[in-house]
């Protein structure tokens, strides 16, 4: 009877096929955690965000107060879709004008801004760069443009440790956010473009100039119908 003889090499997988079937589990695991992820998200609130577990490690302390897309004031949502984002309605997360410049240095649309908030926080910015759009692209996959504008609103940074435009509210106008007017939206969006030293009830010309210019756009904005994706359901 003839026994044959198996060599070493044949006894174990081949190094590179170990490497390979490792890759194509990552391939395959990575993406599935990540769809997960962002599908979970479009339902569930969660407690921080990247930047505010940062800062919290840092100072030690953050003023944060979450509030429903619903109970976010119409003028509000319009205001920062005026002064960030006005085809935000008509994107797919990213401007691809913006995407290739290379002096780039902060994200380009909301939907950018929003990620950058929850995910990649103060990430090396070349990391950020490559990242950065196809989350935006999966983000608007996964999300409605209201849920993406909730994200933002609720997480956008004001200085080191209030974050949300709720929390800005009380804390720069001393007012509730879900009873400000339009005019007054219009002014805490400006306001938070503005350096910390400037007082909300006293401004400087150009400032009160930049709040009646918001107010203006808000009307055009909807007028060419830049809003649509925010009416109904």
């Amino acid at each position: 009877m003839k026994i044959s003889k198996k060599r070493p090499h044949d006894e174990k997988p081949d190094l590179w096929k170990r490497i390979a079937r490792l890759l194509l589990r990552i391939v395959i695991i990575i993406p599935l955690i990540l769809v997960l992820m962002l599908f979970s998200l479009s339902l569930i609130n969660p407690p921080f965000s990247f930047q505010m577990a940062k800062s919290f490690i840092s100072h030690g302390n953050i003023n944060h107060e979450w509030i429903d897309y619903e109970e976010l004031p119409d003028g509000l949502v319009q205001s920062h879709l005026v002064t960030e984002d006005k085809f935000f309605c008509m994107h797919w997360g990213f401007d691809l004008k913006s995407s290739r410049d290379r002096d780039r240095k902060k994200p380009t649309t909301l939907t950018q801004k929003a990620v950058q908030s929850l995910f990649l926080g103060s990430t090396d910015h070349n990391l950020r760069r490559i990242l950065e759009t196809p989350l935006s692209l999966l983000v608007e996959i996964f999300w409605s443009k209201k849920r993406i504008l909730e994200f933002h609103l609720n997480y956008l940074r004001i200085g080191t440790s209030i974050f949300g435009v709720a929390a800005a509210s009380q804390t720069i106008l001393d007012k509730n956010i879900e009873s400000l007017t339009s005019e007054e939206s219009a002014l805490l969006t400006v306001m938070l473009e503005a350096p910390n030293d400037v007082d909300p009830f006293d401004l400087p010309p150009e400032l009160k100039l930049r709040v009646e210019w918001v107010v203006e756009k808000i009307d055009e904005l909807n007028a060419e119908g830049l809003t649509d994706c925010l009416t109904g359901n």
